[in-house]
């Protein structure tokens, strides 16, 4: 147990997990500047990718560890802060190429060839080199599955809405969906290079071999741009994706155990699948409709800023606004100036993303956004 607790407070001294957060600050006070540039205000606050970064990915990190503990999973030290900074060269896009196919299929392909090449600069000793692409194999597979349940569940939620030119010159709505999770695993490390300058660091010994614990904190992100649906229907379809490419990945890596040659394959595989899943995703987006545009009848909600009576009133975006408090509106001029009609309380006539009518209704208190708190497609200058 005490291996285990040193091996969890390594985590906290270790340099990515600080960068994530960083990272998450920077990528939101991004995203908060585009924001305002579109809207005049922002919709999330800089802190909203910080808030995803641990609370999704604990659990999966528990389940990855004890997989990794189960198979005695053991990786050089070297090898960990090569994936380290690799993860950080990667991060300079943002979320965008963090996912475990790309940052440890690329530490994996260096490591890899360097030493079938002869030009190797990660000591393994204690370690054979079959035994150390085999779990490394293994590693981005479940790391990979795991990246896919994260957007399945969590990748869609809380999505930017941003506007961008159609190639006929006109402004429309899209939805940036981005997301950074740092998941916790536990790995068997070699304890011999520890020893040497660490020798308070707790180690356990299996026959005539020494290794410690280390709970290493892997970078996944994620970032989509979906125009021509709803974020959740196209992000969940990603996510699906991703775990189904884990899994193959995941059955070639084990079956390496017996054919070494098979972690290649199933690095290669990762790393190829993943990229064909984002190419797919840009290629089916740039032939389609945009989603969010003008309604001939109604007003469409493009985004629903937090803490505010539209929030209140569970209105989500792509639902269509027919009516305000018994007025007809087809436009921005006229959602506004129907709103004005009641300044203390509205009702809404809202059709759903599935056709359905609803009614809703609220409050609006002195101290409140009388524009209720919605980003409407047609006009960038609505909210102050």
């Amino acid at each position: 147990m005490a291996e285990l607790l040193m091996g969890l407070w390594r985590l906290f001294i270790h340099p990515i997990f600080y960068f994530s957060f960083l990272l998450a600050f920077v990528v939101g006070y991004l995203r908060v500047t585009r924001e305002r540039k579109d809207f005049d205000v922002r919709i999330y606050d800089t802190y909203q990718e910080i808030r995803y970064i641990l609370l999704s990915s604990l659990l999966l990190g528990l389940i990855l560890s004890v997989i990794t503990l189960i198979m005695g999973l053991a990786l050089p030290i070297d090898l960990l802060n090569f994936i380290a900074a690799i993860i950080i060269i990667f991060s300079a896009w943002g979320f965008r190429l963090l996912s475990p196919a790309w940052t440890l299929g690329a530490a994996f392909l260096i490591f890899y060839l360097s030493e079938k090449m002869g030009w190797a600069f990660i000591p393994y000793s204690g370690l054979s080199f079959e035994g150390i692409i085999s779990g490394l194999a293994i590693i981005l597979a479940l790391l990979l599955m795991a990246e896919g349940i994260l957007v399945l569940k969590r990748g869609w939620q809380g999505t930017s809405p941003r506007l961008e030119k159609s190639p006929r010159g006109m402004t429309r709505g899209v939805q940036l969906a981005q997301r950074l999770w740092l998941v916790p695993v536990f790995l068997v490390l070699p304890a011999g290079e520890l020893t040497s300058s660490w020798s308070w660091w707790p180690v356990f010994s299996i026959g005539a071999e020494q290794y410690a614990f280390i709970c290493f904190p892997f970078l996944v992100g994620f970032a989509q741009l979906v125009k021509s649906t709803l974020p959740e229907l196209a992000v969940k379809a990603t996510g699906k994706n991703v775990v189904a490419i884990g899994v193959m990945a995941l059955i070639l890596a084990v079956s390496s155990y017996w054919v070494p040659v098979l972690a290649v394959v199933s690095v290669a595989f990762a790393f190829i699948s993943r990229i064909w899943i984002s190419w797919r995703h840009h290629s089916y987006e740039k032939k389609k409709h945009y989603f969010f545009t003008p309604q001939p009848k109604g007003v469409m909600i493009l985004g629903v800023i937090p803490y505010t009576p539209a929030l209140k009133m569970n209105l989500k975006i792509g639902e269509l606004i027919y009516k305000v408090n018994g007025i007809e509106v087809n436009n921005e001029p006229q959602f506004y100036e129907a709103l004005q009609k009641n300044a203390a309380y509205c009702k809404l006539e809202v059709v759903d993303v599935n056709g359905q009518l609803r009614f809703v209704q609220g409050s609006l208190y002195e101290g409140d956004h009388h524009e209720l708190g919605l980003i409407l497609v047609e006009d960038k200058k609505h909210f102050e």
